[in-house]
């Protein structure tokens, strides 16, 4: 078990009144993700200036310049790194995760917490957190226990936001299904009874948008799911 604890207050204080942010000025962070690059598409399409957050990498996220984009490089295991970032910004909408290699906690909690702090310092207006179904019931899960401590942190920073829990992701199903049969190669799954409610990101990403405007969701938990949900069998 995953134990969630922050260094440091997560009652940050704002830093002094300076020129004022356009409502459409907003950082995807974790946008070269499934989810995150279907926000950006989104994001665009609906006329928002739309800061990217990317780790630096060997192959640059060209695909987000030629949409329209601004890439920024940062790393939420590197704190210092995100302050400038933030500079401009009015909503924060959180995407990322971290990578297989790395320890659960790297990003997906002390990155969290440095992001969440650096956004409330620096007087972000808005920060939209996706989270896991569930996440609250399974705390034996180490990433599921992670989202929840998360969300309780977000909620007690004081930081104008948004939580929305999602169920899966749609085109997770390509690698994990369809590409193996259309191999005829072996599919895993579980005989487990676990029903998913997938969903197709860009319909997340539309239903995000809808929220981040829609005034009466401000501090709310969401929950996004599609219409069925399935078992592996």
């Amino acid at each position: 078990m995953v134990t969630c604890s922050a260094s440091g207050s997560t009652q940050a204080v704002n830093l002094a009144p300076g020129t004022p942010v356009r409502p459409t000025s907003i950082l995807v962070v974790g946008s070269t993700g499934t989810l995150g690059r279907q926000i950006v598409r989104r994001a665009l399409d609906e006329g928002y200036d739309v800061r990217c957050l990317v780790r630096p990498r060997p192959a640059p996220a060209d695909f987000l310049r030629d949409w329209g984009a601004t890439v920024v490089n940062a790393d939420l295991s590197k704190p210092e790194t995100i302050p400038a970032t933030l500079v401009g910004i009015h909503t924060i909408i959180d995407c990322a995760t971290g990578r297989p290699e790395e320890p659960i906690k790297t990003v997906d909690w002390e990155g969290k917490v440095a992001l969440i702090q650096c956004a409330k310092a620096m007087g972000i207006q808005k920060y939209v957190f996706f989270s896991i179904h569930n996440c609250d019931k399974h705390p034996e899960v180490p990433l599921m226990e992670i989202k929840y401590c998360t969300e309780k942190f977000l909620q007690d920073s004081g930081l104008p936001h948004i939580t929305i829990r999602l169920c899966g992701f749609m085109q997770g199903l390509i690698g994990q299904y369809a590409v193996p049969i259309l191999e005829e190669k072996s599919v895993w799954g579980t005989d487990a009874p676990t029903r998913i409610a997938y969903m197709d990101t860009q319909d997340i990403a539309r239903l995000t948008f809808i929220a981040l405007r829609n005034e009466k969701v401000n501090g709310k938990l969401l929950t996004f799911a599609g219409p069925r949900a399935w078992t592996t069998q």
